[in-house]
């Protein structure tokens, strides 16, 4: 299968799923490249990994869209 016949399926994809696509195919490139990365993974793991449970990332986020300023204009 190309990439030609992904790109339809890839772009239904929900948001955090491609988050995690993304996630894999770095991981992949990484393994290939003989690179590791900071926490080595098991690809068959990713999709568990937890974009939806994790708490930590969330507070990460609430705290950086907290301490943002709003340009004003005007």
């Amino acid at each position: 299968m190309s990439l030609i016949d992904l790109t339809p399926l890839l772009k239904e994809l929900s948001y955090s799923d491609k988050l995690l696509l993304l996630h894999f195919l770095v991981a992949e490139l990484l393994k290939e490249s003989g690179l590791n990365p900071l926490e080595i993974q098991d690809r068959d793991n990713v999709a568990s990994q937890g974009l939806y449970d994790s708490f930590e990332a969330a507070a990460v986020l609430a705290k950086a869209l907290a301490e943002e300023k709003v340009p004003t204009h005007g």
